[in-house]
């Protein structure tokens, strides 16, 4: 009897240990599909030469801005997401895609980044990621995220210098319309995340100062290259500054605010690093999904975009905002698209079929004259 027991006991054990190596093995062939149809997407083509962003013959640059999309593997929701965003990139025929965090929030998180990639491989856009506070609370790093997307067919995204803090701090830089000249600037930077549990140091980690001095010495070596003029730039982050509280409530401050802002504690003083740098004219962040603001301070615009995600908590709704460059202006056009009413608790999702520009602004002219 004990002996037969024992034999039992072996057998249930095996059967265990070939339902979890099915499992792995399910998730390796998947994974292997991925790669092997992200390939076939891309034509096999030699895709280490990355995509030049240039202004086009008018003398405009059209970005995409996507927050909080919280891409889950093998969703429904999320699919419904990507549909969201193939409309808009189908709408508006962007020059540059960018997500400003927030973007993976998934357990078999490579295969979760492959999936979502797919989507911008397809659309044949240069795309960029900044990674936001809960990108890396699943199964990769920040490192090993860039590991896994940087690379991929019109991808610009970089993991950026190895000597200052976070994953994903580096430079777009826009061409003129007639030459290899910069013409414009986007600085990228990492913000981190949260503090689990919360210390006396607030919920939200800030942006080092060595990536601070990095984007003075950036600023520095771009003006002098242009002839002691900065250029024109603009800022992509996840979690807004601590300036964005400051335009609640001005006169010339548009759109949603149905929520706290949700910055850091401490204020390490990149707004006041752009302020003397006299280049980036708006900070576009995400993180907050009940916000979608824009004002401004000082003459630099602090605005959020519009959160993309189903599976987010918020109900203004879902989309993207949209800005749109002048080349050798100190101007941009912005607005936010609502392409869907978003519940996420009562699964809500809910075309709009909405064209509006909502809560446009044209940057400085909207402002001009009129900031308290």
């Amino acid at each position: 009897m004990q002996q037969h027991l024992l034999c039992l006991l072996h057998n249930e054990i095996n059967a265990q240990n070939f339902i979890n190596y099915w499992e792995q093995m399910k998730k390796t062939i998947v994974f292997l599909l991925i790669i092997m149809t992200i390939s076939l997407i891309s034509g096999g083509k030699d895709y280490k030469q990355k995509p030049v962003l240039r202004f086009n013959q008018e003398g405009k640059f059209k970005i995409v801005q996507f927050t909080d999309v919280h891409f889950q593997y093998n969703s429904y929701r999320s699919d419904s997401v990507l549909v969201l965003i193939k409309n808009v990139i189908a709408r508006e025929k962007p020059d540059l895609i960018v997500f400003t965090g927030d973007v993976v929030c998934s357990k078999d998180t490579r295969q979760a980044w492959l999936s979502f990639s797919k989507v911008l491989i397809e659309a044949k856009i240069p795309w960029a990621i900044i990674l936001g506070n809960h990108d890396i609370e699943y199964e990769l790093t920040g490192k090993q995220i860039m590991e896994t997307i940087v690379g991929m067919p019109y991808n610009l995204t970089i993991n950026g210098p190895e000597n200052i803090a976070g994953n994903g701090n580096y430079i777009l830089n826009i061409q003129s319309s007639s030459s290899s000249k910069p013409a414009a600037l986007l600085y990228c930077f990492d913000s981190h995340s949260g503090f689990h549990p919360r210390t006396n140091l607030g919920t939200y980690e800030w942006i080092r100062l060595n990536q601070i001095e990095w984007y003075r010495n950036q600023s520095i070596k771009f003006t002098k290259k242009n002839g002691a003029n900065p250029l024109p730039a603009l800022a992509f982050i996840h979690i807004p500054l601590p300036e964005y509280k400051e335009i609640i409530g001005k006169n010339t401050t548009v759109g949603m605010q149905q929520e706290t802002v949700c910055s850091p504690d401490l204020n390490s003083g990149l707004y006041t690093a752009m302020i003397e740098s006299k280049d980036v004219m708006g900070v576009f962040a995400g993180h907050d999904h009940n916000n979608n603001y824009i004002g401004c301070l000082r003459n630099i615009c602090l605005a959020y975009g519009n959160a993309t995600g189903r599976q987010t908590y918020g109900d203004i709704g879902r989309g993207a905002r949209v800005i749109e460059l002048t080349e050798s202006e100190r101007k941009f056009n912005t607005w936010i698209l609502k392409l869907y009413e978003c519940d996420r608790e009562k699964d809500i999702w809910i075309s709009t079929n909405d064209n509006e520009r909502r809560y446009f602004v044209a940057y400085p002219d909207s402002f001009a004259g009129k900031q308290e």
